[in-house]
């Protein structure tokens, strides 16, 4: 199977789980809760203006699930305010730009990465033992190599 071939097949099947990226596009990050459970990140909501996106670590099998909902269909309560944390102060404010997933080679679609204000990921979130652990991307600047003679 060529390279083409195998980039539609898998933009076919990955198309219902990435459309919630779509339906964020361009909108404002308002806020972050975090839900935990027994010590564990379980849920994570970014809400945006009418739509949140929510990343949900699955326990049975340590994936991502992963949804846009209306906010207003959301549950309030068990919920925690994250906004603030180190992870997302720097991106309250902006506008979503991509949202990636992640798989690894066992084929387990086990994280996200995402952007804001532009296409360069800045927040990772991956479920490791039934939890979503939360990492900041940040590029390092490249040092000009040096002839060493």
């Amino acid at each position: 199977m060529h390279m083409k071939d195998v980039k539609t097949e898998v933009a076919k099947t990955l198309a219902p789980l990435l459309d919630c990226f779509h339906r964020v596009s361009g909108q404002i990050l308002r806020a972050v809760w975090r839900v935990v459970v027994d010590g564990s990140v379980e849920r994570v909501l970014l809400d945006f203006d009418q739509i949140s996106l929510v990343v949900e670590a699955d326990p049975n099998t340590d994936t991502v699930e992963l949804w846009a909902e209306d906010k207003t269909k959301i549950r309030a309560a068990d919920r925690m305010d994250a906004s603030d944390s180190p992870t997302w102060r720097s991106v309250m404010g902006r506008s979503f730009g991509w949202g990636w997933i992640t798989m690894n080679q066992q084929g387990y679609c086990d994280g996200v990465l995402l952007s804001f204000d532009g296409i360069t990921p800045q927040i990772m979130l991956n479920v490791t033992a039934s939890s979503i652990k939360e990492s900041k991307i940040e590029s390092l600047p490249i040092k000009p190599l040096t002839n060493q003679r």
